[in-house]
C-alpha cells in the first residue's frame, strides 16, 4: 500500500522521538530494530526501516502489518487509530481492555519518572515529588503545562484524557489542567530515576 505521505512522515517522527534520533546509519537502524522488537515482540527487517527512511531507494510500497508494528513501538494500536488521531477525527472508544495501561501515583517511589505521549508531537514527562500524588513537570512538549510546574495526578489511564489538580507555576495557582480530551494518552512509560542515583 502507498501510505499517506504526511501521515508517514508525522509516525516516523514519533518513532524517531521515541527512539531518541532519526536512525542515520546502519547501526541506528539495527539498534531501533531491536528497540521495535523489546517493545512488541515482533520483529522487522533492516531493509524495511532503510527503506522508509530514504537510507536506501526502494519504490516498493509499505504493508499495514509494518505501518501497524511502527504505529505499536510508538504507542498506538494500529495504522487506522493513528490516522484518526492525525486527523483529529478520533473518539475515545467507550470500553477495552488493556495490559498496564492504568498507573495510581500513590503506587508509585518519590522520583519515579513518568513519560506519557499525550498525541502526535505531545509529551509530558512528569516526576513524583511527593505523596500520595505530587508531580513536577519535567519537559512539556506540545501541551500548555511547562517545565517546573507543579501538580497532582492521582492516575494515568491509557486511551482516557490526561487530569492534574492543583497546578502551579511558580507562586501561581493556574488550576485544573486536562490533555489529551480527544483520544486519550497514547502511551506510559515509568522510570524510576532513585535506582540510577540521580
Amino acid at each position: 500500500m502507498k501510505p499517506d505521505k504526511e501521515k508517514l512522515e508525522l509516525l516516523l517522527s514519533i518513532v524517531g522521538k521515541k527512539f531518541g534520533t532519526s536512525p542515520r546509519t546502519p547501526t541506528d537502524f539495527a539498534q531501533l530494530a531491536s528497540a521495535i522488537q523489546q517493545t512488541t515482540g515482533r520483529t522487522i527487517g533492516l531493509s524495511t526501516l532503510k527503506r522508509l527512511w530514504g537510507y536506501v531507494t526502494d519504490q516498493t510500497g509499505t504493508t499495514y502489518s509494518t505501518l501497524t508494528l511502527l504505529c505499536r513501538y510508538a504507542g498506538y494500536s494500529d495504522w487506522d487509530c493513528f490516522c484518526r488521531r492525525a486527523d483529529g477525527s478520533d473518539t475515545a472508544e467507550e470500553s477495552a481492555f488493556s495490559e498496564n495501561a492504568i498507573v495510581e501515583s500513590r503506587t508509585l517511589a518519590i522520583e519515579t519518572a513518568i513519560e506519557l505521549m499525550l498525541g502526535p508531537s505531545k509529551i509530558c514527562v512528569i516526576v513524583k515529588t511527593g505523596n500520595p500524588d505530587r508531580f513536577r513537570v519535567e519537559e512539556a512538549s506540545g501541551i500548555k503545562l511547562r517545565e517546573g510546574d507543579e501538580i497532582n495526578v492521582a492516575y494515568m489511564a491509557a486511551g482516557r484524557p490526561f487530569f492534574a489538580s492543583e497546578c502551579r507555576r511558580g507562586n501561581r495557582l493556574l488550576g485544573t489542567y486536562t490533555g489529551a480530551l480527544g483520544g486519550g494518552i497514547c502511551r506510559i512509560a515509568i522510570r524510576d530515576l532513585s535506582k540510577n542515583g540521580s
